[in-house]
C-alpha cells in the first residue's frame, strides 16, 4: 500500500467516525499519524509557541558559524615583514609553503620553500644581487645569490636558514712603493672557493694567497675572481703603484786632493733623483748636488753617493779606494731586462743599452777581467774575458728564468792593484 493511500483511509476513517461508521484502523496507523502531525505542527510554527526543539535548532546554527569564522582555512601562509629571515636566522612555520619577501635589494632574496607529498623539503631562492660587505678591508662588487639550508623539524614544521655568499676581498700587505715592489696579496675568504687573481700587468694566479713582484712603475689594477662551488662569482679589485726609482751615478774630477789648495770635485751623473747624500769616507756629509771636498790627510777613502727620487726611492754607489789611481774603478746594476724577442750577443755601448738590457758593469782603468754568472742552484749560465761584452740573459739561445744571479769578477787595475768582487743582479720579468 503506498503512503498516498494510506492517507486516503485516515481520511475515510475520520469521515465514517463522524457519520457513526466503524472502520477498523490498521495496527500502526497511530504512530504514524501523530509522526506526521508532529512534522506539519514544527513547520507551522506559531509566533506564540515555542518549544525546545526550536531552541535546540538555534544554538546549533550559532555554533556552526562561530566555528566556521574562528577558524582559518588551510592552505598557503605568508610569513609578515617583520618575520621575514635575515642572515643567519631561522623562521619555522606549520605551514607547507613560506614566502618571505625581500625589504631592500642590499639584504635577503625572496626565498620559496614548499613541501612535496613524499615528504621531501625543497627550496629554491630568487636571483638577487650579493649583500656588499663593510669589512675595513676592500668592498667587493659582483652579483651571485645567497645559501640557503632547509631541514624538516616535524610533522609540519620547517626551518629555513639564509647565508649570505662569502665575498671576494682582497687584502695588500702595500699599495704603493718603488720599483721592484714586492706585494703580498691575501683574500680572508679564500678557502671558501676558487681564486683568480690579475694582476694588472698582464699577470695572473690561481693560487689563493700569492706574492707578486712589480718590476716597472705604473699604476696597476688588481682584480680577484672568487667563484664558490656552486659556481656563483664575486670580485674585488684594488690599485698598486710602483714608483720607479733614480739611479745614483757620479765622476772624480780632481784626484790628487792632498795638495794645500787642491780639493776633490765630485760630478753627480744621477737620473731620476732630486735629493742627496755624499759620504767621503771620512765622517764627512754633503747634501750638495755636485760637492767639493778637501780631504785633511792622505789615505784610502771609499766615496758613496745615495740619490733619492720624489718618492722617497733610493739608489746608491760606492767607489772603493777612490783616490789610489787617477779613476780606477769597476761597479755593476743590481737588475736588469733582457730583450724578449731574442738573444743580442752581449755586445753593448752607451747608445745601444739605453734600456738596459745587458748586464755589464761601468769600469775605469781595468786592464784584465773575467766575469762569471750563476744561477741560484750554482749553475755557471756565463762566462767572459772581454769586458765590452756582457751578459744578454740567454743561455744556450734560450731566455733564463727571472729571478736573481749571482755574479763573480776578477782583473787588475791598471796601478797592478788587483780585482775581486761578487754579488748579485736581478734578472727582471721580460
Amino acid at each position: 500500500m503506498t503512503e498516498e493511500e494510506r492517507d486516503n483511509n485516515l481520511e475515510n476513517l475520520f469521515r465514517n467516525k463522524l457519520e457513526e461508521k466503524e472502520m477498523v484502523a490498521e495496527s500502526d496507523l497511530t504512530g504514524r499519524f501523530m509522526r506526521r502531525l508532529g512534522w506539519k505542527e514544527f513547520f507551522r510554527f506559531p509566533p506564540t509557541r515555542f518549544n525546545i526543539y526550536y531552541v535546540s535548532a538555534v544554538i546549533a546554527g550559532l555554533t556552526v558559524a562561530g566555528l566556521m569564522l574562528l577558524i582559518p582555512p588551510r592552505g598557503k601562509d605568508t610569513v609578515p615583514d617583520d618575520l621575514a629571515p635575515k642572515n643567519g636566522q631561522t623562521v619555522t612555520g606549520a605551514n607547507t609553503e613560506i614566502m618571505t619577501e625581500r625589504q631592500n635589494e642590499n639584504e635577503i632574496p625572496k626565498v620559496t620553500v614548499t613541501e612535496a607529498a613524499s615528504g621531501t623539503v625543497r627550496a629554491e631562492p630568487a636571483p638577487g644581487g650579493v649583500t656588499e660587505r663593510q669589512n675595513g678591508i676592500k668592498t667587493p662588487t659582483g652579483a651571485g645569490e645567497n645559501d640557503i639550508k632547509v631541514s624538516k623539524q616535524g610533522k609540519d614544521e620547517v626551518s629555513v636558514t639564509q647565508a649570505t655568499m662569502p665575498g671576494a676581498v682582497i687584502s695588500a700587505s702595500v699599495t704603493s712603493g718603488c720599483v721592484p715592489l714586492r706585494v703580498s696579496f691575501r683574500n680572508p675568504d679564500a678557502a671558501t672557493g676558487t681564486a683568480e687573481w690579475s694582476f694588472g700587468d698582464g699577470g695572473s694566479s690561481g693560487e689563493n694567497n700569492p706574492d707578486y713582484i712589480y718590476d716597472l712603475p705604473g699604476t696597476y689594477k688588481v682584480s680577484l675572481t672568487l667563484t664558490d662551488q656552486r659556481g656563483r662569482k664575486t670580485m674585488a679589485t684594488e690599485v698598486i703603484e710602483a714608483w720607479a726609482g733614480p739611479s745614483a751615478s757620479f765622476e772624480i774630477r780632481q784626484n790628487d786632493p792632498w795638495g794645500e789648495s787642491d780639493k776633490a770635485s765630485f760630478i753627480n751623473l744621477s737620473t731620476g733623483a732630486v735629493q742627496y747624500l755624499w759620504d767621503f769616507g771620512d765622517g764627512t756629509f754633503s747634501t750638495l748636488s755636485d760637492p767639493s771636498y778637501k780631504y785633511e790627510r792622505a789615505g784610502s777613502y771609499n766615496v758613496t753617493l745615495v740619490a733619492y727620487s720624489e718618492n722617497g726611492c733610493a739608489d746608491s754607489l760606492t767607489i772603493n779606494d777612490a783616490f789610489t789611481d787617477n779613476g780606477t774603478f769597476i761597479r755593476f746594476p743590481n737588475a736588469f731586462m733582457p730583450n724578449a724577442g731574442g738573444p743580442t750577443g752581449g755586445y753593448y755601448n752607451q747608445r745601444t743599452d739605453e734600456d738596459n738590457q745587458v748586464f755589464h758593469p761601468v769600469t775605469s782603468g781595468v786592464t784584465s777581467y773575467n766575469l762569471k754568472i750563476y744561477n741560484k742552484v750554482g749553475m755557471l749560465v756565463f762566462e767572459s774575458d772581454d769586458i765590452a761584452m756582457g751578459w744578454d740573459g740567454y743561455y744556450k739561445g734560450q731566455i733564463c728564468t727571472p729571478g736573481v744571479y749571482v755574479w763573480k769578477v776578477r782583473g787588475t787595475f791598471r796601478n797592478g792593484q788587483p780585482v775581486v768582487m761578487a754579488g748579485d743582479v736581478t734578472l727582471l720579468n721580460y
